[in-house]
């Protein structure tokens, strides 16, 4: 149901990590962390693993890096309870009980000492963690912009997802006194490629149109109902607000309710469709409207602002990258590569 994902984010408070997750999910039976420095072939080797399984005709989960939204960051085999991550920072990782179902692959070994590359990895490493700064700030901008929309709301948006609730009480939401599993990653991310949201397989979608960011008490209340039902939950985290869900699904139910606004689209039509704009509209007197959609505008102002600086930073580790690779023992490392892939031969 969902083959694409985040499980870390650029957010207004800094870099946000949930892949622990991937160490609590009782799914999972064993995880590979994946240990090395820049070039050195982590995405390569997990995009390879991901192949193999794809080949044998088991889905895959791909996990993808918010700096990089090309290189993966982690990967799921969920019909294996198998997953692989990178463990480096920013989302740094370490088994809790090695041999227990998790272990390091450690491809820092397969490096080469030089020297004489030494200067330039320092100095470009520098110029992209120095990018950094200006990535949270501009994000932080973008925060207070939606928080500003959401205070001139006020009560009358709470109400507005009243309404909502009320009327997906007649698609007959599910009742009951369980306690599902909740999952947390992100499908939108704020990344050098864009504003780039991935769109989950279902066979129910409802898409809720929410320009002005108020549909979060509603999916709040969507999660508790399902969750109380027995059904486990995927929380889809907005990434400029990573403490509220963007999304919500339901992988027993196939089905997804996913929130739209200008930053994030999707390109996936509607099975079914609620429109906060058009209650926005309705009920929010014009000179407040007329506000909020400045802040609207603030806040893009402020995301081409991030993707700036975000591409920046990329610019300076594609270069240490590229000074890192002729260090690497690349041979070796598609001998490491091959012997995973045979692990999850043998597992299939």
């Amino acid at each position: 149901m969902i083959d694409r994902c985040f499980l870390g984010a650029n957010t207004p408070d800094g870099f946000r990590s949930e892949y622990r997750s991937l160490q609590t999910d009782p799914a999972i039976h064993r995880l590979l962390i994946l240990k090395g420095g820049p070039g050195c072939g982590k995405s390569t080797l997990m995009k390879t693993v991901a192949e193999s399984a794809e080949n044998l005709g088991l889905r895959t989960r791909r996990i993808f890096c918010s700096s990089d939204p090309e290189s993966l960051d982690g990967l799921v085999v969920p019909e294996l309870g198998f997953a692989m991550a990178d463990g480096t920072a920013p989302h740094v990782m370490e088994p809790e009980l090695c041999g227990c179902g998790e272990n390091y692959i450690n491809l820092g070994r397969f490096y080469r000492a030089s020297p004489a590359a030494e200067a330039g990895i320092r100095a470009e490493k520098n110029k992209n963690r120095l990018c950094y700064g200006p990535v949270y700030a501009a994000l932080a901008g973008c925060a207070a912009a939606q928080h500003g929309m959401q205070a001139i709301a006020g009560q009358t948006g709470e109400e507005i997802c009243r309404e909502a609730l009320r009327q997906l009480a007649r698609e007959k939401l599910p009742e009951g006194s369980g306690n599902g599993h909740m999952l947390r990653c992100y499908l939108s991310g704020i990344t050098p490629a864009g504003m780039v949201s991935f769109e989950p397989s279902c066979r129910t979608v409802w898409v809720i149109r929410d320009s002005f960011r108020l549909a979060a008490p509603l999916l709040g209340r969507l999660c508790t109902a399902y969750r109380k039902a027995g059904h486990d939950v995927v929380f889809a985290m907005d990434p400029l607000d990573p403490d509220q869900p963007a999304g919500l699904l339901i992988p027993e139910l196939e089905t997804a309710y996913l929130r739209i606004d200008p930053l994030f689209p999707l390109g996936k039509k509607a099975l079914k469709q609620l429109n906060l704009d058009a209650a926005a509209e309705s009920v929010i007197p014009a000179s407040h409207r007329e506000r909020m959609s400045e802040l609207l505008a603030l806040r893009r102002r402020f995301a081409e602002e991030a993707l700036f600086w975000l591409r920046r930073a990329k610019v300076h580790h594609d270069a240490l990258e590229n000074l890192c690779r002729p260090m690497v023992d690349y041979d070796a490392v598609t001998a490491e590569t091959e012997r995973i892939v045979q692990i999850l031969l043998n597992e299939a």
